[in-house]
Order: C-alpha cells, then sequence, then structure tokens
C-alpha cells in the first residue's frame, strides 16, 4: 500500500471513531435531560399528591367537627324538657291546621275584597285561579275645587289581567253546576284579587265612586293592551270601522259645512273730474 491509501485509511478511522464519539455524547446528554426532565417531574408530582392529600384531611376534620357540632345540638334538644300546651280545666288544645288563605297569595301582592253583583261576575261563573279584567263606571266630577260639582258618568277599563284567589270563602278550585247554581241566586258575590298595593288603593277608591264589573279572561291570554274610554264617540267609531255603520246620536248638533268664502269687490276706480267748467247762455254744461 502506499503512502496516499494509507492516509487515506486513517482519515476514514478517524471519522468514524469522532463520529462514535459524537454519538456517545449525544445519547449521554440526551440521557441525562431524559433523566432531570424524570426526576422533576416526579417531583411535582409527590408536591401535588402531598398538597392534595393534606387538602383531603382538612376537609375530612372539617366534616367531622361538623357532624360533632350536629350529634351535640341533637343531644341538647332531647335533654331538654317537653312542654305540654294545656289550658286549665280543659283537654289538650287542637293542632292549627296547615291550610290558609296566605298559601295561595303571590310574593309582592296584595289580597283586596270587592263586592259586585252576581250579573257583574261573569254571572257567577268567575272561581278561584281565574283571571280578569275590572271594568268601571265611574262618576267623575266636573270640577274638582267645588264642593257640590256635577259629576259625568265615565266607563272604562281599570286593570287587566288580575288573578282571582277567592269566591266568597272559597279560595281553591271547585266546580259543579249545584255551586254555580247557588252562586247564581245570591244578589252579591265577594271576589277577592290579588294586586299591587298601588292598585289595591285606586281598585278601593273606584269601588267608592262607582259600579266595578268582572271582564273573564282567557288563561292563556297573559299580554295588556290600550283601550280608550267608552263614550259614544268610541262606540260611533267602532260600529263605523268594523260594520261600516254611522252611528250618530240623535239631538246631536250637527256640524255645518263652512260657507264659501265670497270675493272681496272690486272697486271701480272713479275718473278724476276735470276742473274746467263750459258755460253757455249763462249755464254751466
Amino acid at each position: 500500500m502506499n503512502i496516499e491509501n494509507k492516509k487515506q485509511i486513517a482519515t476514514i478511522l478517524l471519522a468514524v471513531g469522532l463520529g462514535l464519539v459524537a454519538t456517545f455524547l449525544t445519547s449521554q446528554y440526551v440521557q441525562n435531560t431524559i433523566d432531570h426532565q424524570t426526576k422533576l417531574l416526579a417531583r411535582e408530582y409527590t408536591q401535588q399528591t402531598a398538597a392534595l392529600q393534606k387538602e383531603i384531611e382538612i376537609n375530612k376534620k372539617q366534616v367531622e367537627a361538623i357532624l360533632q357540632k350536629q350529634e351535640m345540638l341533637a343531644k341538647q334538644v332531647q335533654s331538654q324538657p317537653k312542654v305540654v300546651a294545656q289550658a286549665v280545666g280543659k283537654g289538650p288544645q287542637q293542632p292549627v291546621s296547615q291550610e290558609a288563605f296566605s298559601i295561595v297569595m303571590p310574593p309582592g301582592k296584595r289580597a283586596v275584597t270587592i263586592q259586585v253583583d252576581t250579573l257583574s261576575a261573569v254571572g257567577g261563573l268567575i272561581g278561584p285561579g281565574d283571571f280578569v279584567d275590572v271594568i268601571a263606571s265611574l262618576r267623575v266630577p266636573e270640577e274638582l275645587n267645588a264642593e257640590k260639582a256635577k259629576t259625568k258618568e265615565v266607563i272604562t277599563v281599570l286593570f287587566q289581567n288580575l288573578q282571582v284567589l277567592a269566591v266568597g270563602a272559597l279560595f281553591k278550585p271547585a266546580g259543579g253546576m249545584e255551586l254555580y247554581e247557588n252562586r247564581q241566586k245570591s244578589k252579591s258575590v265577594n271576589v277577592t284579587l290579588a294586586v299591587s298595593p298601588e292598585e289595591a288603593a285606586l281598585l278601593t277608591f273606584a269601588e267608592t265612586n262607582g259600579k266595578l264589573q268582572l271582564s273573564l279572561r282567557s288563561p292563556t291570554e297573559q299580554d295588556r293592551q290600550l283601550l280608550q274610554v267608552a263614550s259614544w264617540d268610541t262606540l260611533a267609531e267602532y260600529i263605523l270601522d268594523k260594520q261600516g255603520t254611522d252611528l250618530r246620536v240623535l239631538g246631536e248638533p250637527q256640524e255645518e259645512p263652512p260657507a264659501p268664502a265670497q270675493k272681496p269687490e272690486e272697486k271701480k276706480e272713479e275718473k278724476p273730474k276735470s276742473n274746467i267748467q263750459i258755460f253757455r247762455a249763462g249755464k254751466e254744461l
């Protein structure tokens, strides 16, 4: 072998040796990195597990303390003497009934009872749980400051979608032909409605200064409408719009059509008189 071949072989062997050394060093670095990361993860896991176990132990102690307090309270209640309320010379008191009218009261509402005649209460067919509109026929004074002012009757819908809490002494739904027939025989009926505090005062004021009537609503209808005051004008407009009938009140003054405007008379211009006078035979012409 010549010298050049020997140099090439030596170079190749050197390169292979350096490659093996680099591979070994790389593998050692990777292994050390993996070992370091593994140790870090193991340490974090150990710390988290220890913290979790500590938290579980604290919660367990709190639960045990609560249970001990409950047991102590139960023992104290059992150890107290039982007091039996008993009147002198009488038997034991009867237990109070759990059924009360206040149970059916909606939150934030007040119960107000009005008295209407049976016909105005839908013929006595209204029952607890229904929803009604309140129609009022009010006597409205024409002058507020006058002592004996004239009043005019105004019919309007005061309140809409009011819940009926009770009819008479019944505050639970009850039906039957016999009940309705007996109710229709009476002249008036007491109806208790659920209203707000402000509506309670207004409803009482309206009942004092007029007559009330109830209109039954469908239980599925919850909306409120803007309605006009009932009068001859609104009735005439409604009939004209729905049926095309022109309803006019007898004796109502009819508006006369305005007379056509007259054109101003044109003034004729007068011709100025001449200042020259002509005389003939002593007379002015």
